[in-house]
């Protein structure tokens, strides 16, 4: 296949995304529309955001601006689409149906289409004669060679109907795909889809080519999943005697287990990803990296390097797996780059985000919890947040990580506090480390660590030992920051209250 040249795509790419307003957006949206975005940015084109929203079954009300809003919180703005407008709208399905009439009957017009009058009982029947004979469902062609006067007298009865594409017998349909090359289908196995409905609604064959060709789309970008009905528009390119765009079928976004990624198997709702407290920039970043990188095995670039570089042939065809452990990764990474007063702002902004969202939120006490710390006392809580950055992966950890900052009794482990020593050694330390420590002047990291050696030291006990009881005493957890700093947050008399508040649970437990 002949390459493109880069320099004749400058000001004339027109890339588009059509999501259905079925639901919680889906990161197969998000994936889609990221390339997208960046290839028509790269070559100083338009990005449209199309909402295809025919099938009136599914159709959430609610859901389009649900749409709106996970772009907006991508940065994947839109060009033209339903809210900003432009030159070729309307972008909203619904609000297009005299165009696909109007193309529909022109095809019938010309031969290439034809109405179909069977009813659904009929095509039931046929299809389970063909599942019982082993031979893949598809229309038997009944209506396809009525005469003129059949057609006439049923649609003067005013029969139901359906209009559907007439496919060539024996005949070879090419699909020219970027990433594929030429994609062969025999013709004789692709059935003679509807593409205007009873309803007088489109389906989605005919308003795609029709919206793609009016829209002035070059590039369209689409799952792999949809190659199969490719020869199906090829075709309706050809009957409307328009030039195809480019087209290029992504890989398949898959489990682990290489399935195709489903709510089943795991969490497919970009809404999840948010509430969990993932960043936007690391959910693209990761999205990229699932088909692309821009070189030397880079694996965290942002939105502007991916612009500066990608190219439509440089991604992997390879279904790739979507691992969560790595997102978790990229956006830890995000988060520890984070300048503090940005990391507050963001964290507060996202726990009002969950908050809104409703009450059947699992996070919903957790970002709840959040921001009634920050109310209480900002400068702890700008303390412990410093000390806790660098072990987060995404904001819901916090919830976690700055807990016993502010509780009021701590849950203590008996066997975390005793490490293997008698209850009486211990109790002897933990009193004596407040009395050696109320007293210390200087107070600072070095003369307090010092006089907890010594402590031990005097008692016989290692200083790993003594070290990790006072952790437990403090904080009732196996794992923090230095205890130095966290002792600083919480501030000497908490402190202090604390470790008496283990040396009495020691005491009633022996």
């Amino acid at each position: 296949m002949a390459k493109v040249k880069k320099q004749s795509l400058e000001n004339k790419v027109r890339t588009r995304i059509a999501p259905s307003p079925t639901g919680f957006p889906h990161v197969g949206t998000a994936f889609q529309a990221l390339f997208d975005w960046v290839f028509a940015r790269r070559y100083n084109g338009q990005f449209l955001l199309r909402i295809e929203d025919t099938d009136q079954k599914r159709l959430v009300v609610e859901a389009e601006q649900v749409l709106y809003d996970a772009f907006a919180w991508l940065g994947l703005i839109p060009d033209e689409g339903p809210q900003v407008g432009g030159p070729v709208g309307p972008y909203r399905q619904s609000e297009r149906l005299e165009l696909y009439q109007q193309h529909a009957q022109q095809l019938v017009g010309q031969g290439n289409a034809y109405h179909c009058f069977c009813s659904s009982d009929r095509l039931e029947k046929v299809r389970q004669e063909q599942r019982r004979r082993g031979i893949p469902p598809k229309y038997d062609g009944h209506c396809r060679n009525l005469s003129a006067e059949e057609i006439k007298k049923k649609l003067e009865a005013e029969e139901s109907y359906v209009i559907r594409l007439k496919v060539p017998v024996n005949e070879e349909i090419i699909v020219p795909d970027l990433l594929r090359g030429e994609v062969k289908f025999n013709s004789n196995v692709v059935d003679d889809q509807v593409l205007l409905k009873s309803n007088g609604f489109p389906t989605y064959h005919l308003a795609v080519v029709v919206d793609d060709h009016l829209m002035g789309i070059t590039h369209v970008e689409r799952g792999e999943e949809w190659l199969p009905s490719a020869p199906k528009h090829v075709l309706l390119y050809r009957y409307f005697n328009w030039d195809m765009p480019i087209l290029i079928h992504t890989p398949t976004l898959r489990n682990s287990d290489r399935s195709k990624l489903s709510k089943r198997k795991g969490n497919t709702s970009l809404w999840w990803y948010r509430g969990q407290g993932y960043l936007p920039e690391a959910i693209l970043n990761f999205l990229g990296l699932l088909v692309w990188k821009p070189g030397d095995n880079q694996e965290k670039f942002s939105l502007a390097e991916m612009v500066a570089k990608f190219e439509w042939e440089e991604m992997n065809v390879t279904g790739p797996v979507f691992d969560t452990k790595k997102l978790e990764w990229l956006n830890g990474k995000y988060l520890r780059e984070l300048e503090q007063d940005e990391l507050i702002e963001r964290l507060t902004h996202w726990s009002n985000w969950v908050v809104e969202l409703g009450e059947d939120q699992d996070n919903l006490k957790q970002a709840q919890q959040l921001l009634a710390w920050m109310d209480r006392d900002q400068v702890r809580f700008k303390k412990a947040l410093a000390l806790s950055q660098d072990r987060a992966r995404t904001f819901l950890d916090f919830y976690n990580l700055l807990g016993f900052y502010f509780k009021s009794k701590l849950n203590y482990d008996l066997a975390d506090l005793l490490q293997k020593q008698k209850a009486a050694d211990i109790v002897k330390a933990l009193t004596q480390t407040i009395a050696k420590l109320t007293n210390l002047k200087p107070y600072n990291a070095e003369t307090w660590e010092k006089t907890i050696r010594d402590v031990a030291d005097e008692l016989g006990l290692s200083h790993k030992t003594l070290f990790m009881s006072l952790r437990s005493a403090v904080t009732a957890q196996r794992f923090t920051p230095p205890l130095f700093e966290v002792m600083e947050t919480l501030g000497h008399e908490q402190s202090f209250n604390r470790i008496q508040a283990a040396i009495d649970f020691i005491n009633q437990q022996n």
